[in-house]
């Protein structure tokens, strides 16, 4: 009896692993299920891929080599075999929440971001997250046994000794190709044309993993080396404004306020819905200031995509593989109207009553030139409307802010209050809300989403409407720019309701004005994109010493801003922002002014019967 010992005892462990293999297997069936049935190219697609059973099997070869190398390098088929298709379901569901609030899909970045959202981040993106408690019992059941059988479970009898290294080394470096882009995956995935600025547009084309390796691909390269003939050809055309010019002293010089409202759009740009319902404030305002429709670099969400314009005056449209520019682009100390106003003696700050380091705010604003931060902790108990403190409460620090200021201020206000979701949320005046007339055509889900956002909005107009009456008691002259940074994630409306104009969401701008109290009177609407802001409320203050934006401010004066247009000279201007990026544009500029010097005494000593 005890000689059959041995071979007894070998059979279960025969039977163990000849299950895993089938559970191996089965895992194999549900990832290509998920491709199926949730990849944008395939699931109710439209048109249709020409190669469904192509696109299909494309997406799923690499979650395929994932779910090898994972099993190689733990030796576990029951934790591989869970985990992989869990991962896989998690990001399809991650990029169908991201499409319908924000119309992109998910991309590199996203894991940048979320690696830097810390705990109030994390908990701001929840709640857009469907609020199911079999499914988030589900996840919690998952992660525990994902735990349970990455510590008890025995490793695979085949991976062992040597087979094992092999294994492990052969599926890291198949992993490793695919990653970089090694041929022959370049030519299997080159389905055309990458379109970077279209991503949503490219998921739905090719899939969404596929996707994903062309954007890391195409987008993973360094900082573009800058077209210097363009650049210089552009400068020349605008030499006269590259030689230097008195600023403006500090002593003399307007207090500034930069108020960059959340989610702010006009709402009467929908049909069912008139002027005179919403944002009376700011029409007030726009009849005696600069103003206009403002084109930002985003939709539904990426607030920092606007704000980096606007205080850097670059455009995000040059640098298209940069996704969140406060995680790149920002490392090290770079100019912005915050370092051109420190430079002539103001005092800069930044107000925003949330978490400083959502979106990496702390460390890249200082490398903008900002000399404090204002954030969450300073507002105390300040009133909340909805989720977040109040706008009204944003106001009053404002204006406490600059009774207190011994100089002249630069004051950049970010707000929070009217950021979504907004179908539920508490700290509400509930009459108020459920009171507001709705176009209709909306059904119930819509047009509760809709009534909190004019709740919201209708706040963020008083508060500036507040402000503003404040500002024109104080002894100094103010400026004011005020703009909304996206339109707001009202995914829903925007189908049921649709645009005056007709077109899509994405071609929709945003309110913006410029209130100076010094000078209150009509002018013609202004259509603009973000990045030239800076340069508008620069000339408007004074201060135009700085080449790089004087620069700008003459590209904004001749330019038609509207949408899917593209600015003059666009391959200079691209070239030039790369040059400011690299902080080589000064240098540039230089050398356009060094050269027209040299060139006049050559001209003037040059003899009589040379002369036309």
């Amino acid at each position: 009896m005890l000689a059959t010992l041995p071979q007894s005892s070998s059979r279960p462990r025969r039977s163990r692993d000849g299950l895993k293999y089938f559970v191996l297997a089965g895992a194999v069936v549900a990832c290509a299920g998920i491709v199926w049935f949730a990849d944008p190219a395939l699931a109710d697609a439209a048109p249709p891929p020409a190669t469904p059973w192509t696109t299909w099997f494309l997406n799923l070869l690499p979650v395929l080599l994932v779910l090898a190398t994972l099993t190689c390098v733990t030796a576990r088929a029951y934790f591989s075999s869970l985990l992989v298709p869990a991962v896989l379901w998690a990001l399809y569901a991650a990029n169908a929440v991201k499409l319908h609030e924000l119309g992109s899909p998910v991309v590199p970045g996203d894991l940048i971001l979320l690696n830097n959202l810390g705990t109030r981040g994390v908990g701001l993106l929840l709640r857009y997250l469907p609020h199911n408690r079999l499914l988030i019992a589900s996840m919690l059941v998952a992660a525990v046994l994902l735990a349970a059988l990455a510590w008890k479970e025995r490793p695979l009898k085949i991976l062992r000794g040597g087979r094992r290294i092999v294994a492990v080394a052969a599926t890291l470096a198949a992993c490793a190709s695919l990653v970089t882009g090694w041929s022959p995956w370049r030519a299997w995935y080159d389905d055309g044309d990458f379109m970077a600025w279209a991503p949503a547009q490219q998921a739905a084309k090719s899939g969404l993993v596929a996707h994903l390796l062309r954007y890391q691909w195409e987008m993973s390269a360094t900082m573009p080396t800058p077209d210097f003939d363009a650049a210089t050809a552009l400068l020349s055309q605008h030499r006269d404004d590259l030689s230097p010019a008195a600023s403006q002293p500090a002593t003399g010089a307007p207090d500034i306020i930069v108020l960059q409202s959340e989610s702010l759009f006009d709402p009467s740009r929908l049909d069912g819905i008139d002027e005179a319902q919403v944002l009376p404030n700011y029409r007030a305002l726009a009849a005696v200031s600069q103003h206009g429709n403002l084109w930002t670099p985003t939709f539904g969400g990426g607030t920092i995509r606007t704000e980096f314009e606007v205080l850097t005056g670059i455009a995000m449209r040059y640098f298209p593989f940069v996704q969140y520019p406060y995680f790149g682009m920002t490392a090290t100390r770079e100019a912005s109207i915050a370092s051109t106003l420190g430079e002539r003696g103001y005092q800069t700050l930044v107000v925003h009553p949330y978490d400083r380091g959502f979106w990496n705010r702390a460390s890249a604003l200082s490398n903008l030139g900002f000399d404090d931060f204002d954030a969450q902790e300073e507002f105390g108990d300040a009133p909340r409307q909805g989720f977040y403190i109040s706008d009204d409460a944003l106001a009053d620090h404002i204006l406490d802010r600059l009774s207190k200021a011994t100089r002249p201020m630069f004051l950049f206000a970010i707000s929070m209050e009217n950021h979504g979701p907004y179908d539920d949320y508490p700290n509400a005046d509930t009459a108020v809300r459920d009171a507001i007339p709705t176009p209709p055509g909306l059904d119930d889900a819509a047009r509760r989403e809709l009534r909190g956002y004019l709740y919201h909005a209708a706040n963020a107009d008083r508060a500036l409407g507040k402000l503003v009456d404040a500002l024109r008691h104080r002894q100094r002259r103010t400026l004011l720019l005020f703009y909304g940074d996206h339109l707001p994630a009202l995914t829903d409306v925007y189908a049921q309701l649709g645009f005056k104009d007709g077109l899509h969401p994405t071609q929709q701008p945003v309110p913006w004005l410029l209130f100076d109290s010094a000078r209150q009177e009509p002018r013609p609407a202004q259509a603009t994109a973000a990045f030239y802001l800076p340069a508008l409320l620069l000339d408007s203050a004074g201060i135009r010493d700085d080449n790089y934006f004087r620069l700008l401010e003459d590209l904004r004066a001749a330019d038609d801003v509207g949408p899917g247009w593209a600015p003059p000279d666009d391959a200079a201007l691209s070239a030039i922002m790369q040059l400011r990026q690299r902080r080589e544009f000064g240098e540039a500029a230089q050398g356009v002014v060094d050269d027209a010097g040299a060139a006049e005494p050559t001209q003037a000593a040059a003899p009589p019967d040379a002369q036309p």
